[in-house]
Protein backbone atom coordinates (compact mmCIF):
# COMPACT_ATOMS: atom_id res chain seq x y z
CA UNK A 1 0.00 0.00 0.00
CA UNK A 2 1.35 3.39 -0.92
CA UNK A 3 0.38 6.96 -1.71
CA UNK A 4 1.19 7.95 -5.30
CA UNK A 5 0.78 11.02 -7.49
CA UNK A 6 -1.05 10.44 -10.76
CA UNK A 7 -1.34 12.90 -13.61
CA UNK A 8 -4.63 13.58 -15.33
CA UNK A 9 -5.85 10.35 -16.91
CA UNK A 10 -8.23 10.06 -19.86
CA UNK A 11 -10.14 6.78 -20.18
CA UNK A 12 -12.01 6.11 -23.42
CA UNK A 13 -14.63 3.39 -23.58
CA UNK A 14 -18.15 2.27 -22.80
CA UNK A 15 -19.99 4.40 -20.25
CA UNK A 16 -22.37 2.94 -17.68
CA UNK A 17 -24.39 5.17 -15.33
CA UNK A 18 -26.45 3.06 -12.95
CA UNK A 19 -27.48 2.40 -9.39
CA UNK A 20 -25.07 0.19 -7.46
CA UNK A 21 -27.41 -2.82 -7.63
CA UNK A 22 -27.59 -2.60 -11.42
CA UNK A 23 -23.83 -2.59 -11.92
CA UNK A 24 -23.68 -6.37 -11.47
CA UNK A 25 -25.45 -6.85 -14.82
CA UNK A 26 -24.51 -3.62 -16.60
CA UNK A 27 -20.73 -3.90 -16.18
CA UNK A 28 -20.31 -7.41 -17.70
CA UNK A 29 -22.42 -6.27 -20.67
CA UNK A 30 -20.18 -3.22 -21.07
CA UNK A 31 -17.05 -5.39 -21.02
CA UNK A 32 -18.53 -7.65 -23.74
CA UNK A 33 -19.32 -4.62 -25.90
CA UNK A 34 -15.88 -3.11 -25.31
CA UNK A 35 -14.04 -6.29 -26.24
CA UNK A 36 -16.14 -6.64 -29.40
CA UNK A 37 -15.12 -3.07 -30.34
CA UNK A 38 -11.56 -2.98 -28.98
CA UNK A 39 -10.07 -2.32 -32.43
CA UNK A 40 -11.76 1.11 -32.35
CA UNK A 41 -9.84 2.16 -29.24
CA UNK A 42 -6.52 4.00 -29.27
CA UNK A 43 -3.47 1.75 -29.37
CA UNK A 44 -2.96 0.26 -25.92
CA UNK A 45 0.65 -0.78 -26.12
CA UNK A 46 0.24 -2.94 -23.02
CA UNK A 47 -3.01 -4.66 -24.02
CA UNK A 48 -4.42 -3.82 -20.59
CA UNK A 49 -7.88 -2.34 -20.07
CA UNK A 50 -9.22 -0.27 -17.19
CA UNK A 51 -12.37 0.53 -15.28
CA UNK A 52 -12.74 4.09 -14.01
CA UNK A 53 -15.44 4.62 -11.41
CA UNK A 54 -16.98 7.74 -9.91
CA UNK A 55 -19.63 7.59 -7.18
CA UNK A 56 -22.15 10.27 -8.15
CA UNK A 57 -24.08 10.14 -4.88
CA UNK A 58 -27.42 8.59 -3.92
CA UNK A 59 -26.10 5.14 -4.83
CA UNK A 60 -25.44 6.02 -8.49
CA UNK A 61 -22.15 5.41 -10.25
CA UNK A 62 -20.53 6.43 -13.51
CA UNK A 63 -18.22 3.75 -14.86
CA UNK A 64 -16.07 3.91 -17.97
CA UNK A 65 -14.84 0.53 -19.19
CA UNK A 66 -12.03 1.08 -21.65
CA UNK A 67 -8.46 2.07 -22.33
CA UNK A 68 -6.23 4.86 -21.10
CA UNK A 69 -5.59 7.39 -23.86
CA UNK A 70 -1.90 8.15 -24.05
CA UNK A 71 -2.32 11.26 -26.20
CA UNK A 72 -4.63 14.15 -25.42
CA UNK A 73 -6.22 14.65 -28.84
CA UNK A 74 -7.36 11.11 -29.58
CA UNK A 75 -10.73 10.63 -31.31
CA UNK A 76 -13.54 9.10 -29.26
CA UNK A 77 -15.33 6.36 -31.24
CA UNK A 78 -19.09 6.70 -31.80
CA UNK A 79 -21.09 5.33 -28.88
CA UNK A 80 -18.14 5.62 -26.51
CA UNK A 81 -17.31 8.26 -23.92
CA UNK A 82 -14.24 9.75 -22.30
CA UNK A 83 -13.72 10.20 -18.57
CA UNK A 84 -11.07 12.65 -17.40
CA UNK A 85 -9.72 11.75 -13.99
CA UNK A 86 -7.98 14.78 -12.49
CA UNK A 87 -4.45 14.24 -11.31
CA UNK A 88 -3.67 14.15 -7.63
CA UNK A 89 -2.80 11.90 -4.73
CA UNK A 90 -4.16 8.35 -4.73
CA UNK A 91 -3.84 5.32 -2.50
CA UNK A 92 -2.44 2.50 -4.62
CA UNK A 93 -2.77 -1.22 -3.92
CA UNK A 94 -1.67 -4.13 -6.12
CA UNK A 95 -4.42 -6.76 -6.08
CA UNK A 96 -3.02 -10.22 -6.82
CA UNK A 97 -6.30 -12.11 -6.45
CA UNK A 98 -9.04 -12.86 -8.93
CA UNK A 99 -11.33 -10.29 -10.52
CA UNK A 100 -14.12 -11.68 -8.33
CA UNK A 101 -12.24 -10.52 -5.22
CA UNK A 102 -11.34 -6.99 -6.37
CA UNK A 103 -13.95 -5.52 -4.00
CA UNK A 104 -11.83 -6.97 -1.18
CA UNK A 105 -8.79 -5.22 -2.64
CA UNK A 106 -10.62 -1.91 -2.49
CA UNK A 107 -11.71 -2.66 1.08
CA UNK A 108 -8.03 -3.13 1.93
CA UNK A 109 -7.43 0.40 0.61
CA UNK A 110 -10.30 1.86 2.65
CA UNK A 111 -9.14 0.09 5.82
CA UNK A 112 -5.54 1.23 5.39
CA UNK A 113 -6.59 4.81 4.62
CA UNK A 114 -8.73 4.92 7.77
CA UNK A 115 -5.75 3.73 9.83
CA UNK A 116 -3.65 6.52 8.29
CA UNK A 117 -6.29 9.18 8.97
CA UNK A 118 -6.89 9.78 5.25
CA UNK A 119 -10.22 10.79 3.73
CA UNK A 120 -10.80 9.16 0.36
CA UNK A 121 -12.79 10.54 -2.54
CA UNK A 122 -15.27 9.04 -4.97
CA UNK A 123 -12.92 8.23 -7.85
CA UNK A 124 -11.42 4.80 -8.41
CA UNK A 125 -9.24 3.36 -11.15
CA UNK A 126 -8.69 -0.36 -11.74
CA UNK A 127 -5.95 -1.22 -14.26
CA UNK A 128 -5.39 -4.83 -15.27
CA UNK A 129 -8.18 -6.32 -17.39
CA UNK A 130 -7.33 -8.26 -20.56
CA UNK A 131 -9.48 -9.23 -23.54
CA UNK A 132 -8.41 -12.87 -23.23
CA UNK A 133 -9.46 -12.98 -19.55
CA UNK A 134 -5.98 -14.00 -18.38
CA UNK A 135 -5.72 -13.38 -14.66
CA UNK A 136 -3.00 -10.91 -13.74
CA UNK A 137 -2.43 -8.38 -10.97
CA UNK A 138 -4.68 -5.32 -10.94
CA UNK A 139 -3.40 -1.90 -9.94
CA UNK A 140 -6.13 -0.30 -7.81
CA UNK A 141 -6.27 3.43 -7.06
CA UNK A 142 -8.62 5.56 -4.93
CA UNK A 143 -8.28 9.34 -4.81
CA UNK A 144 -7.36 11.09 -1.57
CA UNK A 145 -9.27 14.16 -0.44
CA UNK A 146 -7.35 14.86 2.78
Amino acid sequence: MEIVELGETAVIGIEVVADFGQLRSEIPAAWRELFSRQDELPALGTGVFVEASNHLGDGRYREIIGAVAVVADVAVPDGMAVALLPGGRFVHHRHDGSVATIAGGYQTIYDWAAEQGLTLGNRKLDVGYTADDVQQPHELYVDILI
